[in-house]
């Protein structure tokens, strides 16, 4: 027996864009989360952590927005500016883009980077620029629709450094540590 679902039907006067507040990114990091998989991207995923959230935050929070839908965050976007030294072009970096699954195709991703592009501009930036895997077909379509071309393919490359000599002994001292203490505890 199918059961119909009652999806609320989205209105787009709901959203608000809106600067990222500090109690935005739990709620923006389980969001990433659910996105950034190890599955479906392995990069992402890597380097997905609170730690990265809080970075950005704080040292570029001018340059990180959210989609708030009737009080859930469903959208996000964070993005850093640069300039090159000893040259006149500043650069904006989106660095993280995310839309929940449930509200692809609505336009947030597109409202959120257009409130990016604006702050960039207002801040100096000449050129923006992204990064995404080239197998992110989604994210493709998304910034080729917004008018980001000069596509180049770069290749990102990964050592599991469990077998190497120096990380094994450091992982034994660091179990022996573990034991001592534990023993010491116990006196």
């Amino acid at each position: 027996m199918k059961v119909a679902r009652h999806k609320k039907r989205f209105n787009a006067s709901n959203l608000d864009i809106r600067e990222t507040r500090l109690d935005d990114l739990p709620k923006i990091f389980v969001l990433g989360e659910k996105l950034f998989t190890a599955e479906k991207w392995p990069v992402l995923y890597r380097s997905w952590d609170q730690y990265e959230l809080v970075e950005f935050f704080l040292a570029d929070g001018d340059f990180c927005f959210v989609a708030d839908y009737d009080g859930e965050i469903v959208g996000f976007v964070f993005g850093t500016l640069f300039e090159k030294r000893k040259k006149a072009w500043i650069y904006g970096h989106v660095s993280w883009l995310g839309v929940s699954e449930d509200y692809k195709g609505k336009g947030i991703g597109t409202r959120l980077l257009k409130k990016l592009t604006d702050v960039f501009i207002v801040n100096g930036a000449r050129m923006m620029l992204a990064d995404t895997d080239p197998h992110n077909n989604d994210a493709m379509a998304f910034f080729q629709k917004n008018k980001f071309e000069n596509e180049v393919p770069h290749i990102y490359l990964s050592k599991n450094l469990t077998d190497h000599p120096h990380y094994i002994k450091q992982r034994r001292l660091s179990i022996r540590r573990k034991i001592f203490h534990r023993k010491r505890v116990k006196m």
